[in-house]
């Protein structure tokens, strides 16, 4: 009873209470049922006694098979009383009342003793399962708070205690929703961290480097400008990557609000193509187009430009001089695409899967000026459209970057 809850130690003590009141009644019962017999049987004699007396020429079968009248009972009362048998003579004392207060006692004892026998072994195998229950939820939650955030109670049943297991699993599920959306965060601002560090450190000891030679060629003025225009790349370098870093940490964390609406896909590239025609032109490249002119994309204007334009800047720099770009579009039933294709030098097999991760470098790439974070930036910047960004490429045959996003059109159907 020690290792028993208060709650269960007070229904046991209900149950026995109950029984031992029902023990009470039941003697009660037996009491009256007794003397009810008594009773009976007493009355039935009378009559059997005044018959005989009253008839006495009558065979003694007809006194027990006839009719008795009230003088026939009267008859036998006076004669039985006489001889100290009557209604209130002490049961034990009448051989045929005590065997049936026997009988009729073990009876009920009996019933009562197994009626109470499977009620406490009922209440005893619940009690222990729920304990049983109780125990292996205890240690679930005991291994959750200690770090296994995984672990789960079993509560494939319901109502009664796996309704609150119910709400525990739920409970426990947005917990480590929670502590893994916290864990995502702290890694992200990590690596940003880390990123940030590692691309700033090459530039910011350039700069440094090239003011100390400022400093000590003071009077050289064609050596001071030249380190002059050295740091000034550097400070772009660095205000690129800061900005690229920036915006990234924003569409990661979900901060950027898209302003969505209906562009026409020939006028967005267009607008993006502008950007590096005189690049394209110096550099003897031809960028082409090919696309419907009454496609459109549901999207920012502004942010899908961005994606685009690393997208096409990329491509370009891996062009060689006299090369080709193609930026085709197409509407599907189900996908818009976009696809930006070069004859340029191509992307390795082995970096085909990392093109798309921060500050990549590849080391068959000959690109020294890229910091790794275009590709990067179009991906969030696809993603958060709900889009996809895909590439395949063979080695000195050139590129293919497929941006794609799904469109619903309105369907009729036939009534």
């Amino acid at each position: 009873m020690k290792t028993m809850g208060k709650e269960t130690r007070r229904m046991l003590c209900w149950l026995l209470a109950i029984c031992l009141a029902a023990a009470a009644g039941l003697t009660a019962l037996l009491s009256y049922m007794t003397s009810d017999f008594q009773k009976t049987m007493v009355e039935h004699d009378y009559g059997t006694a005044g018959y005989l007396v009253n008839h006495p020429d009558t065979n003694v079968a007809s006194a027990f098979t006839k009719g008795k009248t009230d003088s026939d009972l009267e008859a036998g009362r006076q004669i039985l009383k006489e001889a100290g048998y009557h209604e209130n003579t002490d049961p034990r004392m009448v051989p045929a009342v005590a065997a049936y207060q026997k009988r009729t006692a073990v009876m009920l004892h009996g019933m009562l003793f197994s009626v109470f026998a499977v009620v406490f072994l009922t209440v005893w195998i619940y009690i222990r399962r729920q304990r049983k229950a109780l125990a292996k939820a205890d240690t679930v939650i005991t291994r959750f708070l200690s770090g296994d955030t995984g672990q789960r109670i079993d509560s494939e049943e319901t109502g009664g205690w796996y309704s609150l297991f119910h709400r525990i699993n739920e409970l426990a599920a947005i917990l480590s929703a929670q502590a893994e959306h916290e864990k995502q965060t702290r890694e992200f601002l990590q690596d940003m961290i880390s990123d940030v560090s590692h691309q700033l450190k090459t530039p910011l000891a350039a700069l440094k480097m090239y003011d100390e030679i400022m400093a000590q060629e003071g009077a050289d003025r064609e050596t001071i400008h030249a380190f002059s225009q050295k740091s000034l790349r550097e400070i772009r370098r660095v205000e690129d990557v800061v900005y690229t870093l920036l915006k990234i940490a924003r569409l990661d964390a979900g901060t950027v609000r898209m302003e969505k609406v209906e562009e026409n896909m020939e006028m967005l590239i267009k607008d993006v193509i502008e950007r590096f025609e005189t690049l394209a032109a110096q550099e003897a490249k031809e960028i082409m187009l090919s696309g419907s002119s009454d496609v459109s994309l549901y999207c920012d204007a502004l942010w899908m430009s961005e994606a685009l334009g690393n997208v096409v800047k990329n491509a370009l720099e891996h062009t060689c001089r006299g090369g080709k770009v193609v930026i085709s579009w197409e509407r599907t039933p189900l996908l818009i695409n976009i696809v930006v294709e070069d004859n340029g030098t191509g992307i390795h097999q082995e970096d085909i899967h990392n093109i798309f991760k921060r500050f990549y470098q590849s080391r068959f790439s000959q690109d020294t000026h890229g910091i790794g974070l275009g590709l990067p930036l179009a991906k969030s910047i696809v993603e958060a459209h709900q889009g996809t960004i895909s590439v395949t490429s063979k080695v000195g045959q050139g590129s293919r970057f497929v941006v794609s996003f799904f469109t619903i059109q309105e369907t009729s159907f036939p009534v």
